[in-house]
């Protein structure tokens, strides 16, 4: 080659620098490994699941925190239910033992006793309340529902179960009226207990059999609520007809009978053998009577309206 086709060194730098430029150029225009394309608008929702789905997963771990301390509170109640309730039954026992030995001897009548052992049964009958409740706070980990369209818990009939105790509880202050009054009656006998307090006590015990056969209705309206007979307002609207009407007879008697003894100490009164102050306190009892009769026949109203 000859001198004048030689390439200068300013040359060769250049072409170097042309070449190399080249080279990077070629490489970014080739296709960029394969990736399975996605596009934009699936990527944003897969996004917003993935955000939801770790919300939701907060949410519930929240709630399981947020009801778990529940729980354990709920439960802690009903256990301290239960043990002061067994040990009020352990000590009411233990007052019928000392009875009954005192009266094998005639220390005391055997009419006591018999309220005695009435009373055990009747903390006993406490006691069994109280577990149960124990059983459904375990279950649920909230207050026990006596609502008579609560649902059952894992199949399970809390709201009976409690109605039937409740029942079982009236049944026994009744026997406790009862044997109250075969003692009032011997003391009718001898002129210690007048006509007006038998009639009284006697009042009393009415009103403690209408309280047991609304308790009969309610586990009926249960019973047929459970068996799909009766919707949950019906069901409702039923239940509290069911307490109106009882709160209606229980104010009808009482209001009744306040009005006998007002009658009866305002002829005291002008014998001049009670005060003015103990007739103006009667009359103030009476007065409220009246008023929650008022009360109770328009609750009775209202609901049947609503029926």
């Amino acid at each position: 080659m000859s001198e004048m086709y030689e390439p200068e060194s300013r040359f060769l730098e250049r072409l170097e620098w042309q070449l190399s430029s080249e080279y990077r150029r070629a490489n970014r225009l080739k296709s960029a490994p394969k990736k399975i394309a996605v596009p934009r608008g699936a990527m944003a929702v897969a996004l917003m699941a993935g955000i939801m789905l770790t919300g939701v997963a907060v949410m519930k771990a929240a709630d399981y925190v947020k009801d778990s301390w529940r729980k354990k509170i709920e439960v802690a109640r009903a256990e301290t239910d239960v043990t002061l309730k067994k040990a009020y039954y352990e000590s009411t026992k233990e007052m019928l033992s000392q009875a009954e030995m005192q009266a094998s001897k005639g220390l005391i009548r055997k009419d006591e006793v018999r309220e005695m052992k009435l009373a055990a049964e009747k903390t006993e009958l406490d006691v069994k309340r109280s577990l149960l409740n124990l059983e459904e706070v375990k279950k649920t980990g909230q207050v026990p529902r006596n609502e008579l369209y609560a649902p059952k818990v894992g199949g399970r009939d809390f709201v009976s179960e409690r109605l039937k105790i409740e029942k079982q509880e009236m049944e026994l202050e009744l026997k406790l009226f009862e044997n109250h009054l075969k003692r009032l009656e011997q003391l009718a006998e001898n002129k210690m207990v007048s006509e007006d307090q038998m009639k009284h006590f006697q009042a009393d015990m009415e009103s403690q059999k209408i309280k047991i056969e609304k308790i009969k209705e309610r586990l009926e309206l249960r019973k047929r609520f459970l068996a799909g007979e009766l919707t949950v307002q019906t069901v409702e609207i039923q239940g509290r007809i069911t307490i109106a009407e009882r709160n209606l007879k229980l104010a009808e008697t009482k209001v009744d009978t306040m009005k006998k003894e007002f009658e009866r100490l305002k002829n005291l009164e002008a014998q001049g053998v009670v005060s003015q102050r103990e007739i103006t306190g009667l009359k103030g009892a009476l007065d409220a009577a009246q008023a929650e009769l008022k009360l109770a026949a328009l609750e009775l109203d209202v609901l049947k309206k609503v029926k």
